[in-house]
């Protein structure tokens, strides 16, 4: 927003002490479903560009959204902003979205032709910009309930299957009761109606996700269970209901999205939580190295 001299207006500064706890993205996903269609349409712009949000002049981010500057007040405020400098700063302070990459291949670019080095670009600058907006923090807590829960539950549907059980199967050499849910011939409410506040439910919902994972969400939350959220910056609504939410993203310049960052982050946690483990996860893997030995499993 500009000063009448043209100057750019600063930011207020945050009381001392004050804190925010929810950010943009999770304020937005909360009220998501009862948005107007003018500010849905702004709402989706800040969530394609929530790390820049600080760059924007008003005027620029409702030109963008194609919105009056009513809708954008009517939006900042319904989020529990005071003014939209206020979620400038907050955006400012709190670096850890980035945004999500736009790579449609153009006809004629490398990456149209397919060649190694395009691919190895792609895939690079994917997994670069994933691991720069994940917060140290937020995998600390993560990981520290991988290893504490009584039991993990991982989810994963479609593409999202097969990252959860590598998952699964990095924290099976540490830990046991690591579920991957549902299993074949089994509903997964089977497993919901059982989960308690001592587990811990690890989603992989990368695009394109299922219907029902809304409702698998809601259920686990009210069962009162908390949820690590590994998404990418399509996703909707799902953040809202989660108590941690890990974007990578997937969407670059090939006609199919890649899976790189997620797996890379599932091996980071996985390392993380077996250095955390200590000597009762260096025990568990003992113990499965010598079944391996007594049963002669590998050549």
């Amino acid at each position: 927003m500009d000063t009448s001299d043209g100057s750019p207006k600063k930011f207020p500064e945050m009381p001392k002490g004050k804190s925010r706890e929810k950010s943009i993205e999770a304020r937005i996903h909360e009220q998501y479903e009862s948005l107007p269609d003018s500010e849905r349409k702004l709402a989706e712009v800040i969530l394609d560009f929530p790390g820049d949000l600080s760059a924007f002049k008003a005027s620029e981010l409702t030109a963008l959204a194609g919105v009056s500057k009513a809708a954008a007040t009517r939006l900042f405020h319904r989020l529990g902003f005071q003014s939209f400098d206020e979620a400038r700063l907050l955006s400012r302070e709190r670096r850890e979205w980035g945004s999500p990459l736009y790579m449609e291949s153009k006809p004629g670019t490398a990456t149209s032709s397919g060649g190694l080095n395009a691919l190895l670009k792609d895939e690079t600058d994917l997994l670069r910009t994933s691991l720069s907006k994940l917060d140290a923090n937020r995998l600390d807590e993560v990981v520290g309930h991988i290893v504490g829960a009584r039991r993990v539950f991982l989810i994963g549907f479609r593409n999202s299957r097969f990252i959860a059980e590598y998952f699964r199967w990095q924290l099976l050499q540490f830990r046991g009761d690591v579920l991957l849910i549902p299993g074949n011939g089994e509903t997964i409410g089977e497993f919901l109606a059982d989960l308690t506040p001592t587990d811990v439910v690890f989603v992989v919902a990368l695009r394109r996700r299922i219907k029902e994972l809304h409702g698998i969400l809601t259920s686990v939350r009210d069962r009162g269970t908390p949820i690590a959220l590994l998404t990418d910056p399509t996703a909707r609504r799902l953040p809202g209901l989660a108590t941690w939410t890990l974007t990578v993203e997937t969407r670059g310049a090939f006609p199919f999205d890649s899976c790189g960052p997620a797996l890379a982050i599932c091996r980071h946690l996985s390392v993380q939580a077996f250095h955390k483990a200590g000597r009762r996860g260096r025990a568990h893997l003992e113990r499965i190295e010598r079944q391996h030995e007594v049963l002669d499993t590998f050549n």
